[in-house]
Formats: structure tokens, C-alpha cells, sequence
């Protein structure tokens, strides 16, 4: 970038990201950055932004949404669903948004 800076910067997305395997890569332009938190779930990323429900039931859907000790996600009180989200292994970022 130093040696080039009057190039422009292609952000470039692998096939494995985008939700079709018809081309190889796909060409994007840089978005919105910013730093937020995220936790990678099964079923994918989820930011701290994120729909709770979305979250928990990702982080717990492998158990059928139920937590370690046996119990239905939904029949959490409010404080035990709190401490739950807030245990969440959130991972501090920068996240860029690639568009089109």
C-alpha cells in the first residue's frame, strides 16, 4: 500500500463466505468498520448486537436448547437468562463489512 498508495484496496470474499459456490471469489467494496464483540455460534457468527434469542439458542442448539444442567433455555427467569447471555465467550473486533 505504501509503494501503491494511488491503487485502490479490492476486498475480495471467499466462496466459502457467500451462501453460492458459483464463482470462486466474489468481488466486494469495504463498509461499515467498527469494533463490537462477537461469539461464533453452530449455526454462525453472532455479534453482541444480536437478538439474545438468537444467540442463546444458537450457543444451546446442539443440546436441543436446553443448558448444561438439563433445563429448557425458555424456562429461565429473567436474572438466570441474563447471567446466561452475559456468560457468553465474547471475542473483542474490528468488524468490516463487505458490500456490494
Amino acid at each position: 500500500m505504501r509503494e501503491n498508495p494511488e491503487l485502490p484496496i479490492v476486498p475480495m470474499v471467499d466462496s466459502e463466505v457467500v451462501a453460492s459456490d458459483d464463482y470462486d471469489w466474489w468481488l466486494g467494496k469495504w463498509g461499515r468498520a467498527e469494533v463490537t464483540e462477537y461469539y461464533l455460534g453452530e449455526s454462525g457468527v453472532h455479534f453482541k448486537y444480536d437478538d439474545e434469542e438468537d444467540v442463546l439458542t444458537d450457543m444451546f442448539g446442539c443440546n436441543y436448547g436446553r443448558t448444561k444442567d438439563g433445563r429448557d433455555i425458555y424456562d429461565l427467569s429473567d436474572e438466570e437468562w441474563d447471567t446466561l447471555y452475559k456468560s457468553i465467550p465474547w471475542i473483542k473486533c474490528i468488524a468490516v463489512r463487505i458490500t456490494v
